[in-house]
């Protein structure tokens, strides 16, 4: 009976172990590395051969495919700009580790770029190859409705942890471009999730605060009439939203893209092995400089990629040679702290260009409270002196000196004579101390004012090293990012109410539709290290 009693004990372990295992590999997990550089590549389209699904990898190049898509034999094709595409069977991959995939870089020399006219042989320059490219987007992208299904993420990124990580499958539901996409764009929440695997921090999480200066974008702002995440995300479109104004310095692609930029051709590249014009974008302000990429076909002037960074610019000075006068010269900045970067690729299908993705990332500073505080000021009238009370321990050195405090009394300031430290209280005593803690002369003051004792510090550290009163500024990144996994042409809007609403937080009071194939798609969550 105990032999039989240890079997069942054991086979009960088996199969929980089991269990687990399959819900820890219900993925199979890869990650994209240059064979070169052995640096990750992110931002690859990795599309099931034959079929109509599909991801983006990672920032760290990493992606996920569900186990079952393995054991179906399918294989991966894998593209991405400036790369040769790669085909990779799911059944050479493995189920418990992470598959290293190496894609070899496909870049080809700058060649003279000429157009043929009747007449002679025209060289033709960047800025016309991107003005002929965004006149052509009327004719290049759809005017007509299409719709896709896709993976949604936001979170921050701070030392390179990520923090705050909600994720959803979004449906939109597009009129065209057409259309205003901010106004008459619909999109659908299959699945919404605040994933619990990564840290959540609530003081990165807070709004945006301007007012207090708690949390804020530097040398910027993001409206919050704009609507939810998703929607912000959506308007730094500036191809699908070549119309309007999108974002500062592109402002309207079509208008002001041209007239405000510089425009450099650099070596062409390929996608699928189709070339394209690879153009540097730059401008530069007082403060701020952009650094930007516009990657074009060169044979039907389709806008493939687009890339947009904008820096603060960190002035450098030196010194003026065989002078004794010590006078500095401005010279070219380097490139400072990153303002927000907006990388938006899109794919070509049936002669026309749909989203493949779009990842908006911008700095943010959070104000964090001070490590070292006053927490009370107190009357010691028997002892003839004021309290101060600390929440740690001053240095001596610096807390015993008189020219680090003010002290008011009844709406009067009194001067100090002497400055004593114990522990975590400063007693300071003031000049004629007779005179100030005279019975009758309090009680004067009480029946005059409401006023009591004020007591400013300045320029003491604790020992710790904290200074008093200081405020630390973090600095972390925020991303938005949408993966289209899933794109249809006939799909019909559905006629009822059950959409998204723009102007509220996802994850708040809003409608969650999730379709009978809701398993058709998943969400690409960040690989931890492992």
């Amino acid at each position: 009976m105990r032999r039989i009693l240890q079997l069942i004990f054991a086979l009960v372990l088996f199969l929980n172990f089991n269990e687990v295992f399959c819900q820890q590999n219900e993925f199979v997990d890869g990650k994209l590395i240059n064979v070169k550089t052995q640096e990750p590549i992110s931002f690859a389209s990795i599309r099931i051969k034959n079929k109509t699904i599909g991801l983006i990898s990672n920032l760290d190049g990493g992606f996920k495919i569900p186990i079952d898509l393995k054991k179906n034999g399918d294989t991966l094709q894998i593209s991405s700009l400036g790369y040769k595409s790669k085909e990779v069977l799911l059944s050479s991959l493995a189920i418990n580790r992470i598959n290293r995939i190496y894609l070899v870089e496909d870049v080809m020399a700058l060649e003279e770029v000429v157009i043929t006219t009747s007449k002679k042989r025209k060289r033709l320059k960047a800025k016309k190859i991107v003005s002929l490219a965004i006149a052509k987007i009327p004719q290049n992208f759809p005017e007509g409705s299409f719709s896709y299904v896709g993976y949604y993420r936001d979170y921050q990124l701070q030392d390179g942890n990520y923090l705050n990580l909600n994720e959803a499958v979004l449906a939109v539901f597009d009129p065209g471009f057409g259309f205003n996409d901010l106004k008459d764009t619909k999109i659908r929440i299959y699945k919404y999730e605040e994933n619990s695997d990564f840290p959540r921090d609530s003081i990165a999480s807070q709004p945006y605060n301007y007012a207090n200066r708690t949390k804020i974008i530097p040398n910027a702002t993001i409206s919050e009439r704009i609507g939810n995440e998703y929607a912000i995300l959506r308007l730094h479109d500036a191809i699908r939203n070549y119309n309007i104004k999108t974002y500062s310095f592109v402002n309207r692609l079509d208008h002001d893209l041209v007239k405000n930029h510089k425009f450099r051709l650099k070596a062409d590249t390929f996608f699928d092995g189709i070339p394209h014009y690879s153009i540097k974008i730059s401008k530069v302000l007082d403060n701020v400089e952009v650094i930007s990429k516009i990657f074009i076909n060169k044979a039907n002037f389709t806008i493939h990629k687009l890339e947009y960074a904008v820096y603060e610019k960190k002035p450098q000075y030196r010194k003026e040679p065989f002078s004794n006068t010590g006078r500095l010269t401005l010279v070219k900045g380097k490139l400072g702290k990153l303002l927000y970067d907006i990388k938006v690729e899109y794919q070509s299908y049936n002669d026309k260009m749909y989203l493949n993705y779009i990842s908006f990332r911008n700095a943010f500073d959070i104000l964090l409270p001070p490590k070292f505080v006053p927490i009370a000021a107190e009357i010691d009238s028997d002892r003839k002196r004021f309290k101060l009370i600390l929440n740690n321990p001053p240095l001596k050195k610096e807390a015993q000196k008189k020219e680090k405090y003010k002290l008011y009394y009844q709406g009067k300031k009194l001067n100090i004579a002497k400055v004593e430290v114990k522990k975590n209280s400063v007693f300071l005593y003031p000049v004629n101390e007779n005179i100030v803690f005279d019975g009758k002369l309090v009680e004067f003051y009480k029946t005059i004012t409401s006023k009591g004792v004020g007591i400013e510090i300045k320029d003491v550290r604790d020992i710790y090293g904290n200074l008093v009163n200081e405020s630390e500024t973090v600095n972390y990144n925020q991303f938005r990012e949408f993966f289209v996994q899933q794109l249809s042409l006939k799909t019909k809007r559905p006629m009822d109410s059950l959409y998204m609403i723009k102007t509220i937080p996802i994850y708040q009071d809003q409608h969650i539709v999730p379709p009978a194939n809701l398993s058709d798609y998943w969400m690409n969550t960040p690989l931890k290290n492992r």
